[in-house]
């Protein structure tokens, strides 16, 4: 099959556009569902904050089930970002294809893009790291309010006994 070069740029922007779209659709996703995570995160945070009693296993559990969550989160969202990532190097190759970052293809003295835009280490987004550190301290917060009063109760019974 020959494909003129007039088709070729045509089939080359349409599959980046799609590229393009896709990668916004996973960064859409993934805070999306970390929303809903800090969603979560605040009704315990509510629930622990009003004052409740709960017994030691209830407290165990409970820090189980959070880490769980936890885990599970942060697998999901590698999973997404595995996606983004394989979906970057797709989108580079067809920028390469395109000429977006040689010099003077487009723009007198300049390129489209940066050469970091190429480079696998400016694959990586800091969206995704954000994300999980967001999580994280969800985690630490609410571990710490199922714990707190348990170690103020112990503090309390050293100090004053």
């Amino acid at each position: 099959m020959n494909i003129n070069d007039d088709k070729k740029v045509d089939i080359l922007l349409s599959l980046l556009n799609e590229r393009y779209d896709a990668s916004h659709r996973m960064r859409e996703r993934s805070l999306n569902f970390a929303i809903w995570i800090l969603g979560f995160g605040i009704a315990v945070a509510w629930m622990l904050l009003r004052d409740i009693n709960l017994s030691i296993s209830q407290k165990v559990v409970l820090t189980i089930f959070i880490v769980i969550i936890g885990y599970l989160t942060r697998k999901f969202l590698l999973r997404i970002e595995a996606g983004f990532n394989a979906n970057k190097e797709v989108m580079v190759t067809l920028e390469e294809a395109l000429e977006c970052y040689e010099q003077n293809k487009y723009i007198e003295d300049k390129s489209l893009y940066p050469e970091k835009y190429r480079k696998s280490e400016s694959t990586k987004t800091s969206h995704f790291k954000s994300l999980y550190e967001w999580i994280w301290v969800i985690i630490a917060l609410l571990a710490s309010l199922i714990w707190l009063g348990q170690i103020l109760d112990l503090i309390k019974i050293i100090i004053f006994k």
